[in-house]
């Protein structure tokens, strides 16, 4: 099963497809392109390989095991990779604070490595060990209310910072003198 990005085509995914197996890539008879279907096809699935994004974190929320994949022209990530300045790429690694799936970054990206990763999260124990750590890391997260908590926390902020202001121009007012 292949979800589509949004920016991405059957017909163009069809046509690459195509591509490989007229150069002699071995593919499966039968691969399934959707689109707009991220959540479903990542629901049934046992393990994924998914590009480095929000599709991670949704990915680990659904509790599938992943791979995450990423590679960018040699000139961006030459550019780009010297101002990132992080441990992990991964949403659901950040999260845990800690490297719970591989990430597979530009030159660690390959086909071998890849299927090598994926069939190591289709090993039963692996696949329980990481379906429950993954559990941990997006229970960090909160239950859902998300977005309520997150508006409460900014209404929490704006109260403290007007508060503040007013004591300052309480302060402000205390202090002039007038003519």
């Amino acid at each position: 099963m292949i979800p589509l990005a949004p920016s991405r085509s059957i017909k163009e995914a069809e046509a690459i497809i195509e591509k490989k197996r007229g150069a002699g890539l071995r593919l499966p008879d039968v691969l399934r392109l959707t689109e707009h279907e991220t959540r479903e096809a990542l629901a049934s699935v046992d393990a994924a390989a998914v590009a480095s994004g929000t599709a991670t974190l949704e990915a680990a929320l659904i509790g599938v095991p992943l791979v995450i994949v990423y590679k960018e022209s040699p000139l961006n990530w030459h550019v780009l990779g010297r101002m990132i300045n992080t441990e992990h790429f991964g949403l659901i690694n950040l999260i845990a604070g800690e490297r719970l799936v591989t990430e597979l970054m530009q030159n660690d990206f390959s086909s071998k490595r890849l299927a090598k990763e994926l069939l190591w999260l289709l090993d039963r124990e692996h696949s329980i060990e990481l379906h429950a750590r993954l559990g941990v890391a997006v229970a960090k997260l909160g239950g859902p209310g998300a977005s309520d908590r997150a508006a409460d926390a900014v209404l929490e902020a704006v109260e403290r910072w007007t508060m503040k202001d007013l004591a300052e121009v309480k302060k402000m007012d205390s202090n002039r003198k007038l003519p």
